[in-house]
């Protein structure tokens, strides 16, 4: 099988596999398995980056072929926006859809059962706590004891 591609596309290509080798590898071995085999995209896609000269994209470090100090740094940034963006949205969902239960009308139940996703309320709540957030960031969370 040919595969051509531009150099930015194979970056690209570099970059996917290494938030896939990341993520995946991550949490296989957090849960003791076997993360080699995420890894070896990667190796592969930075092997035809070397053998087409992109030296940009890959090096030699100790005999590994790895991602340029570039490449890095540019995952590690993005991976830090992703996490960032993440954990800022499951905050948000999380809460809002806590403070959605606590509050539901028995309507609201009903048309969130039959329709299988939660009134237009909801984004009302989701809202107040994205302000909350964009204003105070956590600043003025409590953990209150009952």
């Amino acid at each position: 099988m040919q595969l051509n591609l531009t150099k930015e596309q194979l970056k690209e290509m570099i970059l996917a596999a290494m938030f896939y080798s990341w993520v995946r590898g991550g949490l296989a071995d957090g849960r003791g398995e076997d993360f080699e085999q995420y890894h070896k995209l990667e190796e592969h896609l930075l092997s035809v980056a070397k053998v087409n000269g992109f030296n940009d994209l890959a090096e030699n470090f100790r005999g590994s072929l790895l991602p340029s100090d570039e490449m890095s740094e540019q995952v590690e940034e993005i991976m830090s926006d992703y996490d960032d963006d993440t954990f800022w949205h499951e905050l948000t969902m999380r809460l809002g859809k806590r403070d959605f239960w606590r509050t539901v009308s028995p309507g609201e139940e009903k048309e969130a059962e039959e329709r299988g996703w939660l009134p237009e309320r909801i984004h009302e709540i989701y809202k107040k706590y994205e302000d909350e957030f964009d204003e105070y960031d956590i600043g003025r969370l409590k953990i209150v004891e009952d």
